[in-house]
């Protein structure tokens, strides 16, 4: 157990190296919960849901018509569609003026 002694101080001089002591623990509670970068990124970062391209980009039946003809690839897991971003910016074309 520590020892607390009372001593005179300063309000502010108080102040501030509690905020510096906070600020320090703070940082060091971060950086120990953040991963460590990698040099791939997350491909769950990738993945659209269906729901949030239908209406937007192209109805139900569109996207289902793209999959068969092979513009465009669906993954799915329990029950859901999903969409890389990535596949769909390439299945877009550019369009000439």
């Amino acid at each position: 157990m520590n020892d607390i002694i009372l001593t005179s101080i300063d309000a502010d001089i108080l102040i501030h190296r509690v905020a510096e002591r906070t600020v320090k623990l703070l940082s060091e509670k971060k950086s120990e919960k953040e991963p460590h970068p990698t040099t791939t990124e997350d491909p769950l970062n990738d993945l659209i849901e269906k729901k949030e391209i239908r209406g937007k980009i192209a109805s139900s039946s569109t996207l289902w018509k793209w999959e068969k003809e092979g513009k465009i690839r669906s993954y799915g897991i329990g029950g859901k569609r999903y969409y890389k971003r990535s596949e769909l910016m390439e299945a877009l074309t550019l369009l000439k003026k």
